[in-house]
């Protein structure tokens, strides 16, 4: 327990009882909360460690060739250019 919440916990029982009742649901309230869980994969899914391996050897260049081939995306200011006019 943190010093902070120990020190104010000393002094609950100087409150008054409904005080202390809604103190408690809150506590309660935060106990059920659960805690954050740290991310891991997913079942059925890989790491992208070794992804790479199942695709074909000239997938590089596969990108790269529709990388190039793809029309580019107008400038930020274009694409919010309706937003001035409003």
């Amino acid at each position: 327990m943190i010093e902070r919440l120990a020190r104010a916990l000393e002094h609950v029982e100087q409150l008054p009882p409904e005080v202390q009742e809604e103190l408690a649901e809150q506590i309660e309230l935060y106990r059920r909360v659960p805690e954050p869980q740290t991310p891991g994969p997913m079942p059925g899914r890989r790491s992208f460690a070794g992804i790479w391996r199942d695709l074909p050897d000239d997938m590089d260049e596969t990108l790269l060739r529709w990388r190039h081939e793809a029309t580019p995306t107008p400038p930020v200011e274009d694409q919010l250019r309706w937003a001035e006019e409003a």
